[in-house]
């Protein structure tokens, strides 16, 4: 008993070290998940901003027409805007990040501007750490991201990297300047390089074969001679089955993937010919081109209440396309993309039976308005041109309007842009 009395008090001792343990444990466990999460939501946020950010040099023209220092201005001030505006709708911890420096566009990749948003969350409060003296911690994320135009990677490293949009309309447009007085093609098929100054232009598109004769005869002939095009023709190319179609579905696979999105994996450098896997359609006639084209066209663009767009200051550099919702939600309201945007592949001349043309490039237009009677007639505004080239470095093709789940597979965008925009970092 006298040695017991000698060891009175010991418990308190363990029970002091165990609760500097236990508090220490706490601070591991909550303070350090507190600021794993702030990481997280501070990385979405930065990977935003910079995704909003190069989404904004696909509206500025800048990718299709990259050494025009207006449009790089354009692009910046639109970049910055954009930016400013998605920090202030991801808050971390319930407070606005702050950015890290001013962020600039790297436009030394002609056709593939980067830029890299950096953000911080400053005094962010802890709980048990505060034992350790550590009142607040800072929280840091970057994100880069990318615009993806091909059409000078073949220029600057001798190859590029081939691209794939997730939603392109089956009607194969002619390399040949469409635009009132213009003349030569609209791509380099060599080089991938964009040669006619099309952004903001409003031009007129029609089928080409399709438009005379008796509406049984095949709009494409099986045997030569080949159709010929000119400027602002098109030919119908067999459909894959539609996808992302909208209500108003027609009752032909030609006039729904025209209405949606065609299921063929139209990629830059792919093959069309009359006997190839992704052929010209040789049996579709004149007035079924002329009927469900323009129904599925009408379709598309929610004709009668289809949207509106003023391309002058795209047109000269100093401003977005501005396009106006005419229905939903947005009626009457300025917006970022619309249903009346549409994507055409562009394909090398001439054609004949025996040699294969190639996909080199695409058309991203605004669809202003398609006649209700006669001839076939298409009008649109220019929004972008993607130019593809000759030699592809191989591997997967980077996607246009890739799932959100995957970002470096592709585009965070609508599936209508062919520029993929992506992180990279």
């Amino acid at each position: 008993m006298k040695h017991r009395r000698n060891e009175r008090g010991q418990t308190i001792v363990l029970v002091a070290l165990t609760v500097v343990t236990l508090l220490a444990m706490a601070a591991l466990a909550i303070d350090v998940v507190t600021l794993y999460v702030a990481r997280a939501e501070m990385q979405r946020a930065a990977d935003g901003a910079a995704l909003a950010a190069a989404k904004a040099f696909v509206d500025s023209g800048v990718t299709t027409d990259p050494t025009n220092t207006t449009r790089q201005t354009l692009a910046t001030d639109m970049a910055t805007a954009l930016i400013n505006s998605t920090i202030q709708h991801n808050k971390i911890g319930g407070v606005q990040a702050t950015l890290v420096g001013t962020p600039t566009p790297d436009f030394t990749r002609n056709g593939n501007p980067q830029i890299t948003v950096t953000l911080q969350r400053t005094n962010l409060p802890m709980f048990f750490a505060r034992i350790w003296g550590s009142r607040a911690m800072t929280v840091t994320a970057s994100a880069t991201a990318e615009a993806y135009n091909p059409s000078s990677s073949q220029t600057n490293t001798g190859s590029y990297v081939p691209i794939q949009p997730r939603c392109v309309k089956p009607l194969l447009l002619a390399n040949l300047d469409p635009s009132p007085g213009g003349t030569g093609p609209i791509v380099d098929a060599a080089t991938g390089a964009v040669l006619a100054n099309l952004i903001g232009k409003q031009v007129s598109l029609g089928p080409s074969g399709c438009q005379g004769g008796a509406p049984a005869n095949p709009c494409v002939p099986s045997a030569p001679p080949p159709p010929t095009l000119t400027a602002g023709n098109f030919l119908p190319a067999e459909q894959g089955t539609a996808t992302q179609c909208p209500a108003c579905q027609g009752g032909s696979t030609f006039e729904q993937s025209i209405e949606c999105c065609d299921s063929f994996p139209y990629q830059c450098g792919a093959s069309v010919t009359t006997n190839n896997p992704r052929n010209l359609d040789t049996i579709i006639t004149t007035g079924q081109v002329r009927t469900e084209a323009r129904a599925g066209l009408q379709c598309l663009i929610n004709r009668p209440s289809q949207d509106t767009i003023d391309g002058t200051d795209l047109l000269s550099g100093i401003g977005p396309a501005r396009i106006t919702a005419q229905s939903g939600p947005n009626s009457g309201n300025l917006v970022t993309t619309s249903r009346s945007i549409a994507v055409f592949p562009i394909i090398t001349l001439p054609l004949t039976s025996n040699t294969n043309a190639q996909v080199i490039g695409f058309l991203h237009v605004f669809i202003e308005g398609v006649n209700s009677v006669g001839a076939l007639n298409i009008t649109a505004t220019v929004l972008n041109v993607v130019g593809c080239g000759n030699n592809p470095s191989g591997g997967q093709p980077v996607l246009g309007g890739a799932d959100a789940s995957n970002p470096s597979a592709g585009a965070l965008v609508s599936a209508d842009f062919p520029i993929p925009v992506r992180l990279i970092h």
